[in-house]
């Protein structure tokens, strides 16, 4: 489990610190700098997290075609079983991006404590959306192509591989209507800048995350009965 966030950590950390040389600007309270791999780890992993859902839930319910038959079987759970999946990578990684901070700042701070509180939001918000593309899949067959290239789209436009100071006001924008700026913030703010989290931001956040993932659900139920017309 903790072998492939691993990987992904060391080749992140060769390609931007070794390769490119980039630089994040975030200290340690000792003056170092916080390396840049380590940095854009923690993003991609939360990316990691929706993008795998955004990819593979439009087809969930289609490449399960024999538990639609099966009224007495829970076709909700699928959904859930597949952001469980992910959610362990996820665990893992943040394991190693803890002990990272740690090594680089000498110490662990408090806050990362409170680091289970933006995952979980964002693992909500993602379950909502696990249940709202199952179902609407199943009628639109292309829809896959398109949350993929969202996605991609979500990498770019949130701040996993750039600070959010970098981007010029006139398309910050961007950022705001990303769903993983808040939480990839939050989290990169605990774990590596002693808790400096926007909490009314991501208590907000959380509503949302909240609505959709009421919103996902009543979507589902209403639409699982034409699931066996068209499967």
């Amino acid at each position: 489990m903790i072998g492939q966030p691993l990987i992904q950590l060391l080749l992140y950390g060769f390609v931007f610190q070794v390769v490119l040389r980039s630089r994040w600007g975030i200290q340690t309270p000792s003056g170092q700098d916080v390396p840049f791999g380590l940095l854009l780890f923690g993003g991609i992993l939360l990316h990691g997290l929706l993008a795998d859902t955004l990819v593979r839930a439009p087809s969930l319910i289609i490449s399960n075609t024999s538990y639609v038959k099966r009224v007495i079987f829970p076709l909700e759970i699928l959904p859930l079983v597949n952001v469980a999946s992910t959610v362990t990578g996820v665990f893992f990684g943040m394991i190693i991006l803890v002990a990272g901070s740690a090594y680089y700042a000498g110490h662990l701070s408090a806050s990362i404590l409170l680091v289970p509180i933006p995952v979980a939001s964002l693992v909500v918000f993602t379950v909502g959306v696990g249940w709202l593309l199952s179902a609407v899949g199943v009628f639109f067959r292309d829809l896959a192509q398109l949350t993929s290239s969202l996605a991609t789209i979500m990498l770019f436009t949130a701040p996993i591989c750039y600070p959010a100071e970098m981007v010029p006001v006139q398309f910050r924008w961007l950022l705001n209507i990303n769903p993983l700026t808040i939480p990839v913030e939050a989290v990169r703010s605990l774990i590596f800048s002693s808790g400096s989290v926007n909490w009314s931001a991501l208590v907000g956040y959380s509503l949302v995350a909240g609505f959709t993932a009421a919103l996902g659900y009543f979507v589902f139920h209403r639409m699982r009965a034409g699931f066996a017309d068209v499967l």
